[in-house]
């Protein structure tokens, strides 16, 4: 066991480690093969990060159609240390439907209730966030899950579902972050903190860029505007590298550590056994005061680069939902 850092997710939910690790990347062909060596690694890789103490765990009932809550639910789907965050499909708008949603998820995860479900991305502009919290609630009242939060919603859409609560708070509101996409900071991450809200990171490593990774060769890495931004940006690669080299740790390392000390949680992905050590020792990591200044200055272009507020996935709110479950499905998840 590795003394690794905790926060407490939101005003009043459960104390996780400082650094979650994704599924995303461990159920989804786009990301590599997923044959047997692969994913027992991945087994082994889950198991690696429980006995470091790393027990935060994010994925998604999308991520594969199911694959990946079904593979962390076989290896530590009965565990008490763990906590894991499980995400609905934006698509699911109604009580029914995310009801239903839930259930499904706790059977692959092998639980008797999902720690924290979020919605994975805002509804369609056809429906009602409202709708959707109270549905999230009834999933917490009918002892499927004991906490809700959101995911990839932005500003307006953040703190209309902080007000639609009426029994349960919303914990995290997880979103693209890293040093290469950092217009979280100029609305949304201000009005998080002012709200009680979490912020949980996705993608901290720009799709492995910011680890090094120059090269878009998966489907995950391939049109990726920030990935491709990140990985020719030699300037912020550079102060990053010799950040790193000053401190003795990694690329990722250090890009981690800096979502860490700017408060937020970031969440790792993986598929192999070094990739939860980089994260193990991404969460010992306490950045300097001059580090931190260093990479802020660095990346300062990125806080206005993607647009004035939070964008990521926002196109899917005028897809109609009928029309986003069937894309879906039909690709097998993403």
């Amino acid at each position: 066991m590795v003394n690794v850092s905790s926060i407490v997710l939101g005003k009043g939910g459960p104390r996780v480690p400082v650094v979650g690790l994704g599924l995303w990347q461990a159920g989804f062909k786009m990301w590599g093969p997923r044959d047997e060596d692969a994913l027992r690694e991945v087994r082994e890789a889950i198991s690696l990060a429980v006995e470091y103490g790393l027990t935060l765990f994010d994925t998604a009932e999308v991520y594969g159609h199911g694959f990946s809550e079904s593979l962390l639910g076989e290896v530590a789907g009965n565990r008490d240390d763990v906590v894991v965050i499980s995400k609905v499909a934006g698509y699911r708008v109604t009580r029914r439907g995310v009801v239903k949603a839930v259930e499904g998820m706790r059977r692959r995860l092998r639980r008797d209730a999902v720690d924290v479900v979020l919605h994975h991305w805002p509804p369609s502009v056809h429906s009602s966030v409202c709708s959707v919290v109270r549905a999230l609630e009834e999933a917490v009242e009918r002892g499927l899950a004991k906490y809700i939060g959101v995911s990839n919603y932005p500003e307006d859409l953040l703190e209309r579902a902080v007000e639609c609560v009426k029994r349960h708070e919303i914990l995290v509101d997880q979103v693209q972050y890293s040093l290469a996409y950092r217009v979280v900071e100029r609305g949304l991450k201000p009005l998080a903190e002012r709200l009680g809200v979490t912020i949980m990171a996705w993608s901290p490593l720009a799709k492995g860029a910011l680890a090094g990774k120059t090269v878009a060769d998966n489907k995950a890495r391939k049109n990726d505007p920030v990935f491709e931004a990140a990985s020719t940006d030699e300037e912020l690669l550079d102060v990053l590298r010799r950040v790193a080299d000053r401190l003795g740790a990694s690329m990722a390392q250090v890009a981690v550590a800096w979502l860490i000390a700017k408060s937020a949680v970031p969440v790792v992905g993986f598929r192999k056994k070094r990739h939860v050590e980089e994260a193990v020792a991404a969460a010992k990591l306490q950045l300097p005061s001059w580090a931190v200044r260093e990479l802020d200055r660095a990346s300062e272009k990125y806080v206005s680069r993607w647009g004035g507020k939070y964008g990521a996935v926002q196109n899917l709110r005028w897809v109609p939902s009928p029309i986003q479950m069937l894309v879906l499905r039909l690709m097998g998840g993403v």
